[in-house]
């Protein structure tokens, strides 16, 4: 059976420096690796940094799709170094493949491995009643949509038709649909490593729950110039006290706007009534980046929701002259903005209601206090800070705020699991 190891630790623990020395050390004949991350300079890094193996990249060339030349790779038994975009594109083809050879999968960061699927009103009642669809109970409670394949040809429809066919298609509550990442693919790995942080509250962490796969939880530790895992409850423990001396919060009027428990979230910034504020939010940002910390493009970040294909949110707060410091509010796994130090942080994280009911729904208590600090630190981490050196922060929702400084004082969100393995080694006789 699969183990799936989560290696939890913080920024700076050497996470993707003890993969690499991993990957450099198992033997070419014993396993071969696919390595996902968000980002294509990530893929770069590593594919440099492992030499005693060759990484592919897949690639869309000569008429073929990347999926498909990362079929090509798997067949060919290959190394595979790739993104997380083309990797939650895995289908039954993916599957067959893989089973054909002894890989190991390491995650640089969680899979967005629950999402909610867009479709306008009445489109499920109109396939249902044309035969296109229909729904499947299975014995794990969960209801999926079947599709079935005598209708084949092409419609706008298709990219339903192709997650149903991938058995990745929930029906949730008579209405939604829930795109599921195909929990089959982990077991057909040797091994999984996970590396990340604060997995308690991330998605992926109520996905394993929902698919009762055990998970083992580890740590890194760096000594005599090696990189070892280690059982979770022997990690070593992050220094609030040092952290909290380097991070220096903003407490001021400037907060004021952000008092109220929904102020700043998604749906607040959709709000017409709230249009007012969007001006003095912006004011707030500006003046806390050029008149309190004198920042200037090289040093300052900053974020909020982008608000659509249009970006509506983000040009309508956006701080003048300061257009050049913006950075997505779920960027994470990028060592590109290191260098910055004054930060404003403009959103108030919730996760998306329909994937919170499904959880819910199907038994998965979720906390979202947990997973709005994941994404918080996540962000924050792009900073300087990840080479422990001191930032500045505005973060105007008291929420938000709040849950920053629960994190700096106390242990509450490194706490593991009640379901998670804390106490044995990793499973590999390598390691």
């Amino acid at each position: 059976m699969t183990t799936i190891n989560v290696i939890d630790a913080p920024c700076g623990y050497g996470k993707t420096s003890w993969a690499i020395q991993y990957m450099n050390s198992v033997p070419l004949d014993e396993y071969k690796f696919i390595y996902v991350t968000p980002f294509l300079d990530e893929v770069t890094r590593v594919k440099e940094s492992v030499v005693n193996r060759t990484f592919y990249e897949p690639h869309d060339k000569h008429g073929d799709t990347k999926l498909d030349d990362l079929h090509r790779l798997l067949g060919e038994g290959k190394d595979i170094c790739t993104t997380h975009n083309l990797f939650m594109r895995s289908d039954d083809h993916t599957r067959k493949l893989l089973q054909n050879n002894k890989y190991i999968l390491i995650l640089d960061e969680v899979l967005n491995v629950i999402k909610q699927v867009e479709l306008k009103k009445n489109d499920l009642e109109l396939l249902k009643k044309a035969g296109a669809i229909s729904f499947e109970k299975r014995e794990n409670g969960l209801e999926y949509i079947q599709w079935h394949e005598h209708l084949n040809h092409e419609s706008r429809f298709n990219d339903i038709k192709r997650m149903a066919l991938s058995n990745s298609l929930l029906h949730y509550q008579n209405s939604a649909l829930i795109w599921s990442f195909p929990v089959e693919i982990f077991s057909l790995f040797q091994d999984v490593y996970i590396l990340t942080y604060l997995f308690k509250g991330q998605l992926q962490r109520y996905y394993f729950d929902l698919y009762q796969l055990q998970y083992k939880y580890l740590s890194v530790v760096f000594s005599s110039g090696v990189y070892d895992l280690v059982p979770y409850e022997s990690r070593k423990k992050l220094n609030k006290t040092l952290l909290a001396e380097k991070m220096a919060i903003y407490e001021g009027d400037l907060n004021d706007i952000g008092n109220k428990s929904s102020a700043l979230s998604y749906s607040w910034f959709g709000n017409a009534e709230n249009k007012k504020y969007f001006e003095k939010l912006k004011n707030n940002a500006y003046n806390y980046l050029t008149n309190k910390r004198k920042a200037n493009n090289t040093n300052a970040l900053w974020t909020t929701f982008k608000g659509g294909s249009k970006e509506k949110i983000k040009k309508l707060v956006a701080p003048k002259s300061y257009a050049d410091s913006y950075i997505s509010v779920t960027s994470r796994a990028t060592n590109e903005y290191r260098e910055k130090y004054n930060l404003v942080y403009l959103a108030n994280r919730y996760m998306r209601p329909i994937e919170t009911g499904f959880f819910r729904q199907n038994g998965i208590t979720v906390d979202a206090d947990a997973w709005a600090l994941s994404e918080l630190i996540q962000w924050i981490w792009r900073s300087r800070i990840r080479e422990n050196k001191p930032i500045n922060i505005y973060i105007p929702s008291r929420r938000m705020r709040g849950l920053l400084q629960r994190y700096l004082t106390s242990e509450d969100f490194e706490e593991a699991p009640m379901n998670a393995i804390i106490n044995e080694p990793p499973s590999d006789w390598h390691l």
